[in-house]
């Protein structure tokens, strides 16, 4: 999906792949992350307003999602 990047001036940079997310760090910078290429482009904290797009989720929290969905579903079978 598109990602387009709303900087603190009013331009907006547009990244067009097909697999491009983008990642907000804790510190407030922004990174655009494009599928099957190393390279990644880097807003400092305070140069962007904006992002809309597609967010990459990290993978810890996918694994808490299956570990907490395997955990109520041994939970419940035990109830029986």
């Amino acid at each position: 999906m598109t990602v387009h990047v709303t900087r603190d001036g009013g331009a907006v940079d547009e990244f067009a792949r097909f697999a491009d997310r983008y990642i907000k760090h804790t510190d407030g910078s922004l990174e655009i992350v494009r599928s099957g290429s190393a390279q990644t482009n880097k807003y400092g904290a305070g140069s962007w307003v904006d992002v809309t797009g597609d967010e990459k989720q990290p993978r810890h929290v996918r694994f808490r999602e299956w570990f907490a969905r395997l955990v109520t579903r041994v939970g419940g079978s035990e109830k029986r």
